[in-house]
């Protein structure tokens, strides 16, 4: 125990140091445009928390992530929110992400260890730190480590509690309640949770005691919905709860159109771009997929014990399905919770083929190294958007000129509305974060003209438009390039670009025009 101790430390610390860097406010949305989302979503929590303003507590924008994630994190960043020191909001975060991802490492051994000797469960657990998806998702403001470390949780109480139904389990639904309280993601546990309860019946096709287990599994999900809902409590209210449906809604739309590009993902980009490069090498890969059917096969044979192996096979098949068929994404971390448990599978066949396991073992984590070995630098030194990768010096290039255009035509007043992913060093102006408003969709009327903004918001609340003073729009951004602009959802965009160029009735006229950006400033 001490050895793998001494590991996740020394694998926290190197975390602890990696991400110690890009804190800079003003080109935090280049690197990742959901960790400066995250933290306007956090600046307003605080804001709200200080003024006793529930409404706005609960105003973190984010419903498809839990509240208990945002508070968390905002207790800790608290203090440098205060102090006014930003780069340390930043990286506080990031800590506890890091926290998660070693507890989660710490708990894989764990398991292994029910099973195998400690040397073997070291090897198990040190397979996650072969993926460069463990690090990659290590280095962020997100909710995906939160919510894995809590899954793995759950599964460490059900193989504790080995079909006694006592105490591990009850904590096992807590655990899985807090999970799914941080991402709803984690209701695709829901399987393990129902495979674990019915396994006799499953495996010997009979319905004895099927009262008693069905009064379980509703128990069981009724204490993790409980705890949904007691962690994400503007639920209870109305508004609340439309705001989660609305969000949940958006959130399956994205899932179904590759986050609005309306272009099919297929299942070998997604073995590419998701599997391959962050997780397993694919041969690793096809032979998991191979060991889980085998496992789930080993469900159904009567003579076999039980053995939470088959039911984490079913669980990794039923997720890789899902993600396949159901989320026309290539997105990394949606994978992040399966392929942190999978390296358990592979206990299975150490237990079967005890003498070779060390070989195994070596030889899986040496396939895994040398077919990643190109990835590791390359995704612990680039940001999470990397067809917008900028190096510092073009960072700065751009935000430089931004400063020298604006330079004495803002005040902490003005609010900007400019597109995402730019660098600009805004607090060099005066500004802070809520002066800017980054465009996360294409530009719409509402975001410029109070009529049109109450029209479009549920709560018709004319406090929460904002004038916008100026609006800078990127060359590179879709509405310029005739190649890509094919969407009819545009149309309307181009429209107001037109409006803005033409000094229309929208009172915006052309203010500058640069290498890197048209900017429009409003004059009536």
């Amino acid at each position: 125990m001490k050895k793998n101790i001494a590991l996740l430390s020394i694998v926290f610390l190197a975390l602890l140091y990696i991400n110690y860097r890009n804190l800079n406010i003003g080109f935090l949305s280049n690197y990742s445009i959901d960790e400066y989302a995250f933290h306007g979503s956090l600046l307003n929590m605080y804001d709200g928390l200080m003024t006793f303003d529930i409404k706005k507590l609960f105003s973190f924008s984010f419903y498809s992530y839990g509240f208990s994630f945002f508070f968390l994190n905002l207790l800790a960043a608290s203090p440098f929110i205060a102090s006014g020191n930003t780069e340390m909001a930043i990286y506080i975060p990031r800590v506890i992400t890091a926290l998660f991802a070693v507890g989660s490492a710490w708990y894989i051994y764990k398991i292994a260890r029910m099973y195998i000797d400690e040397y073997s469960s070291i090897l198990i657990s040190f397979i996650l730190f072969t993926m460069p998806g463990f690090w990659k998702n290590a280095m962020w403001f997100h909710p995906d480590w939160m919510m894995t470390f809590f899954s793995v949780l759950a599964i460490y109480f059900l193989a504790k509690d080995n079909w006694n139904f006592k105490k591990y389990f009850w904590w096992s639904s807590v655990s899985f309640g807090i999970s799914i309280a941080t991402k709803i993601q984690a209701i695709t546990f829901l399987p393990v949770v129902f495979i674990f309860i019915f396994y006799d019946n499953i495996t010997h096709r009979y319905l004895k005691d099927i009262f008693f287990k069905i009064k379980l599994l509703f128990k069981y999900i009724g204490i993790s919905i409980a705890l949904f809902v007691l962690t994400n409590p503007y639920l209870i209210h109305p508004t609340g709860f439309k705001a989660f449906i609305s969000s949940f809604i958006v959130n399956m739309k994205s899932n179904a159109t590759n986050h609005g590009l309306n272009v099919k993902v297929s299942i070998s980009s997604k073995i590419y771009n998701a599997i391959d490069v962050y997780y397993l090498n694919y041969i690793l890969f096809y032979f998991l997929i191979l060991l889980s059917l085998s496992l789930v096969i080993f469900l159904f044979n009567r003579e076999k014990k039980k053995s939470m192996f088959p039911i984490l096979g079913c669980y990794f098949c039923i997720n890789i399905v899902y993600l396949f068929l159901m989320v026309n994404k290539d997105w990394q971390h949606y994978y992040l919770s399966i392929f942190t448990i999978a390296p358990l599978l592979l206990i299975s066949l150490l237990l079967k083929f005890d003498k070779y396991k060390y070989v195994y073992l070596a030889t899986i984590i040496s396939l895994q190294i040398i077919s990643h070995i190109s990835n590791y630098k390359f995704e612990l030194s680039t940001g999470f958007h990397q067809k917008r990768a900028l190096s510092l010096v073009k960072q700065k290039e751009i935000s430089n000129i931004l400063l020298k255009e604006l330079s004495g035509q803002t005040s902490n007043k003005t609010n900007i509305l400019i597109s995402s992913y730019q660098p600009f060093d805004y607090k060099k102006l005066g500004l802070s974060y809520e002066n800017i408003n980054v465009l996360y969709e294409p530009i719409d009327l509402s975001m410029i003209n109070l009529d049109a903004f109450l029209e479009k918001s549920v709560t018709k609340d004319s406090t929460n438009f904002k004038k916008m003073d100026l609006v800078i729009l990127s060359k590179q951004d879709i509405y310029f390039d005739d190649q890509k602009i094919k969407s009819g959802k545009y149309s309307k965009s181009l429209e107001i670009i037109e409006n803005f160029n033409k000094n229309g009735d929208l009172g915006y006229e052309k203010f500058a025009d640069n290498k890197y950006f048209y900017i429009w400033k409003k004059v009536k």
